[in-house]
Parts: C-alpha cells; sequence; structure tokens
C-alpha cells in the first residue's frame, strides 16, 4: 500500500514546486501509473504545540492546586466546552465535548479562556512559553 501525502498549502505561498516535489515522491515509492489530487480546506484539529501547551497547563494548575490532571482536565472541559446532554439506557448523560476534535482555532479560544481562568479566579502566575501568544491565535 502506497503512504497518503498530505501538505498544507498557503494561498499567499508558491505552490507549484510543492505540488511537483510530492508528485516525483509519490511516484518514485508507487508501482502505481496514476494518482489523484485532491485539495480541500485544512480544518485541522489542534497543533501538537497547542496540545503541548494544554497539558503543560494543566501539570502547572496540578501542581498548585493538588487536583488530578483528569479532573482539572473534565473541570475545564465542562467549564469552557459547549457540552450537551444524551439518553444512554434511558438515562441523561452530560456529554462533554472533547478537545481532540477542536480546531486550530477553537483550541486557541480554548487556551485563552482556561489562561484566563487560571490567573484570574485562581490567582496563579503560569510559567508559558514565549510563544504562547502565537499559539492560541
Amino acid at each position: 500500500m502506497t503512504e497518503t501525502l498530505n501538505r498544507i498549502l498557503k494561498r499567499d505561498k508558491p505552490k507549484a514546486e510543492i505540488v511537483e516535489s510530492m508528485t516525483r515522491q509519490f511516484f518514485k515509492n508507487s508501482s502505481g501509473d496514476e494518482a489523484v489530487i485532491s485539495i480541500k480546506p485544512n480544518n485541522m484539529t489542534r497543533t501538537q504545540k497547542q496540545n503541548a501547551l494544554y497539558w503543560s497547563i494543566i501539570e502547572q494548575i496540578k501542581t498548585e492546586t493538588g487536583n488530578t490532571k483528569d479532573a482539572i482536565h473534565v473541570h475545564c472541559q465542562s467549564e469552557f466546552l459547549e457540552t450537551r446532554v444524551e439518553e444512554v439506557a434511558k438515562q441523561q448523560r452530560v456529554v462533554l465535548k472533547s478537545t481532540t476534535s477542536l480546531s486550530t482555532k477553537e483550541m486557541g479560544i480554548y487556551l485563552d479562556e482556561i489562561i484566563a481562568w487560571v490567573e484570574n479566579d485562581l490567582g496563579l502566575r503560569l510559567n508559558l512559553p514565549d510563544d504562547w501568544r502565537e499559539l492560541i491565535g
């Protein structure tokens, strides 16, 4: 099976060389005579850097409050993400939105809300990386 090649293209950046390079790489590693090129909007979920920042913040809250990472994570989900109620086995259950399904923009908003909550409501000073503002948009 041939691997799928993916690449983010930006409106204001050159694209022809990228497409040509990916095409050459595909045919070099494939025995097939044809390939399909598909272009779609980038609706990527959170980035690895956003995820790392999130768990760093959760760890700092854990250290300062003594709560578990799971408890803090669930609290933040229920406090800052949309929830819905579903009936499961004839009982009403609150379903929390998973952070893994958030777009990069949504994750940025979520991180911003958590940082504000930690600093304003909990009164804690977070140790954030220099580029943290870029990660939240």
